[in-house]
């Protein structure tokens, strides 16, 4: 998942504590009723305050990780986080930031396997609080393709 939509300025010049628009924090309450009939076993994200805040209004009831590394971080580190997610946690949120969220997901969709639509929402467009969902059969530390079954624009 994408942060929710931010505010366009924050007190912080490097923009780690940029914080949710009005608009965003009803994003990640919709995301967090979405969310809340998934399976989600543990969160890991970006602890920059538009990450936080996105987390927290979600109000799943699962651990959570606030990763400063995950800050702007790009389509690798992003991929070695989640290979360091131990095999008997089934299901990740991570909520992170663009261009490394949206890179992630388009490198690790199948394009043979996965939703033909879902791909195409996320081509082009990764706005603020896009959720996607991806799945995989091996464990984490093998994770290198995956099915991409759904991409939402809240």
């Amino acid at each position: 998942m994408r942060h929710a939509d931010a505010l366009s300025t924050g007190p912080d010049p490097r923009d780690f504590a940029r914080a949710l628009s009005p608009k965003g924090r009803r994003q990640a309450r919709d995301a967090g009723v979405l969310l809340g009939k998934q399976r989600v076993d543990l969160v890991l994200s970006s602890s920059a305050s538009r990450a936080r805040q996105t987390t927290e209004l979600l109000g799943l009831s699962c651990p959570v990780r606030y990763l400063d590394r995950l800050y702007n971080a790009g389509s690798r580190q992003l991929l070695s986080e989640l290979s360091g997610v131990d095999d008997q946690v089934l299901t990740v949120l991570l909520v992170g930031h663009a261009p490394g969220v949206p890179a992630l997901a388009s490198n690790l969709a199948d394009r043979q396997h996965s939703n033909p639509e879902a791909m195409d929402r996320i081509r082009y467009n990764f706005p603020p609080a896009t959720v996607v969902g991806l799945e995989f059969y091996n464990g984490w530390s093998a994770l290198a393709e995956a099915r991409l079954f759904t991409a939402l624009h809240l």
